[in-house]
C-alpha cells in the first residue's frame, strides 16, 4: 500500500516511491525470467549489430555521399538556370531601352533637319539632349554586352554541373547494384538473427519485457550483471541493500546508465 509524505506548511500530498512490481506468467519465477530476458537480450544485441553493419557498409556510405552530390548538383543547376532566365529578361528590357533611346535620337535629328535652331543657346541645347541620349545608348550596350558575358559563364558553368551530375549518377548506379548484392545476403542474416529473438522473447514475462523494450530507447544493452557488487554496465558500486535485492530475484535500475541489474 502506497504512503504519502507531507509537506504540512505546503498542504502538498507527494506519493512515497514504490518498487515496481511484475506478474509473472504462471509456473514461472522471476530468476527464470530475468535468464530468459538476458538470453533474448544476447540474440537480440547480435540482430542489432548486423543492422548496424549494414547502415555502417562503406558501399552504402558511398551510395549516400552520391546521392547527395547527385541533390546538390540538381538544386545548383536549377539556381543557374533561375539566374540566366533572369539575364534574359534583364537584356530584354535593356534592349527595348536601347530602341526607345535610339528613336529619341532620330526625333531629335528629324527635328533639326526640320527646323534647324536659330541661336547658338538653342544649338547647345539640342546637341546635349543629343549627347544624353547617346551616352545612354552607351550605357545600355555596355550592360547588355556585360549581361551577355556573364550569361555565357553561366550556360559553361551550367553544363558542367550537368556533367558532375549524369557521371555522379552513374556511380549512383553502379554502387546502387553493388549495394544491393551485399545486403541481400547481410539482410538474410539479419531476418535469421530477428527470428531467433523473436522465439526467445516468446519466453519472456510480457511485463519484463515491455521494461526491457522502455530502457533499450534510452540505452543498449538494457540488461546488465551484478558483477562483484558491481552494475556491468557502468560499473557502478551498488550499495550492499541494493546488492541484497538483486540476489534475492528483485528488479533493480541502476541509478548511474538506467539498465535493469540481474544476478
Amino acid at each position: 500500500m502506497c504512503g504519502f509524505m507531507y509537506l504540512p506548511y505546503l498542504r502538498i500530498r507527494i506519493p512515497a516511491p514504490r518498487d515496481r512490481r511484475f506478474i509473472l506468467s504462471e509456473g514461472g519465477s522471476r530468476m527464470d525470467n530475468f535468464e530468459a530476458l538476458w538470453a533474448y537480450q544476447t540474440e537480440d544485441i547480435k540482430a542489432d549489430a548486423i543492422a548496424n553493419a549494414i547502415r555502417r557498409s562503406p558501399v552504402r556510405q558511398k551510395l549516400e555521399k552520391t546521392r547527395d552530390l547527385i541533390l546538390d548538383r540538381q538544386k545548383q543547376y536549377k539556381q543557374i538556370e533561375v539566374e540566366i532566365t533572369a539575364m534574359a529578361d534583364r537584356k530584354d528590357i535593356i534592349s527595348q531601352a536601347v530602341e526607345h533611346s535610339e528613336a529619341q535620337l532620330r526625333t531629335l535629328k528629324e527635328r533639326f533637319d526640320a527646323n534647324p535652331p536659330d541661336t547658338a543657346e538653342d544649338v547647345k541645347a539640342l546637341m546635349a539632349e543629343v549627347s544624353h541620349c547617346r551616352d545612354t545608348i552607351r550605357q545600355y550596350e555596355a550592360e547588355i554586352a556585360r549581361i551577355v558575358k556573364e550569361s555565357s559563364a553561366h550556360e559553361k558553368q551550367q553544363h558542367i554541373v550537368r556533367m558532375d551530375a549524369a557521371n555522379a549518377k552513374k556511380a549512383f548506379d553502379q554502387l546502387k547494384t553493388e549495394y544491393e548484392a551485399e545486403s541481400q545476403s547481410k539482410k538474410t542474416e539479419l531476418d535469421e538473427q530477428r527470428a531467433k529473438a523473436k522465439a526467445l522473447a516468446a519466453t519472456v514475462d510480457p511485463a519484463l519485457l515491455d521494461e526491457y523494450n522502455t530502457i533499450k530507447k534510452h540505452i543498449s544493452p538494457p540488461i546488465a550483471r551484478l558483477t562483484h557488487g558491481q552494475c556491468s554496465g557502468c560499473n557502478t558500486s551498488l550499495p550492499s541493500a541494493v546488492v541484497s535485492k538483486i540476489k534475492n530475484g528483485g528488479l533493480v535500475e541502476c541509478e548511474t546508465c538506467g539498465r535493469m541489474i540481474i544476478q
